[in-house]
């Protein structure tokens, strides 16, 4: 399934946008900043709820309260059902229904290439005692001229919630992986390490069951003005950004006719 839907929903043709999904993110943002839109970042909504005028109010502690006509949500089915638990109970449990993974993300800048075969993505089995689930040379894909000269790899795997990962400094990462990447390349060593990032999501990857078709949550939830987007809601389709393109689609379309 997973092979059928890259083959089905995709074309031959790929792109790769100049700076990363970063600098699109905030080379969109300046457009939307430029049609009025106002954003912002590091406020985290703690509650969204009805209130008596219609509206829906939303909680933050940057702020007391503020309220909207419409509302749309593009986080995990579990937060959604931890931001509105005025929802009601059939469609909290539908949501608590849909299973998932998070990822955490090794990511390094070093002094030489790592694969001498010039190999960009390696699939590395656990059995066969690797630590991660991907091994990806970024700079086999894209050359190093546009990083500096210097050579970006990063190892990934998908994971249960509650994994040690997730609690792990990325020095306590790289130490951990630090042996696997030596098979890689026996030569590759500490020295070669610039610098390291690491990047952990608990909501990564959705897990469709069986049947998972006839459970996915409309985008239009029960609550009036309220809407939801996610991953969780692309099937057939894999998670990924052309998928949450077409759905914030969607979700606009449906927003602005009702």
């Amino acid at each position: 399934a997973w092979m059928w839907a890259r083959l089905k929903a995709r074309t031959s043709r790929l792109g790769t946008y100049q700076g990363g999904f970063q600098a699109f993110s905030e080379d969109f943002a300046e457009i939307l900043r430029e049609m009025g839109v106002r954003i912002l970042l590091n406020t985290p909504v703690s509650e969204i709820k009805p209130a008596a005028d219609g509206q829906l109010t939303l909680k933050s502690g940057q702020f007391d309260q503020v309220s909207y006509d419409k509302v749309l949500v593009t986080t995990s089915p579990r937060l959604l059902s931890r931001l509105a638990p005025s929802l009601p109970e059939d469609y909290l449990k539908g949501l608590l229904r849909l299973k998932s993974m998070g990822a955490v993300v090794l990511t390094m800048s070093l002094r030489h290439q790592l694969s001498e075969q010039g190999y960009y993505w390696f699939n590395l089995p656990k059995k066969a005692g690797f630590p991660f689930l991907a091994l990806v040379e970024h700079t086999n894909y894209v050359s190093p001229e546009h990083f500096g000269g210097e050579h970006i790899v990063y190892a990934g795997d998908y994971l249960e919630p509650g994994h040690e990962y997730f609690s792990l400094s990325k020095e306590e990462l790289l130490e951990r992986f630090l042996p696997a990447i030596q098979r890689i390349n026996p030569e590759f060593s500490r020295e070669w390490v610039i610098k390291t990032w690491v990047h952990k999501a608990e909501y990564a990857q959705p897990v469709p069951l069986l049947n998972h078709s006839e459970n996915i949550p409309a985008i239009q939830t029960p609550i009036d003005g309220l809407y939801f987007a996610s991953m969780s809601q692309v099937y057939p389709w894999d998670r990924g950004t052309n998928f949450a393109v077409e759905i914030g689609r969607r979700a606009a379309r449906l927003m602005m006719r009702e």
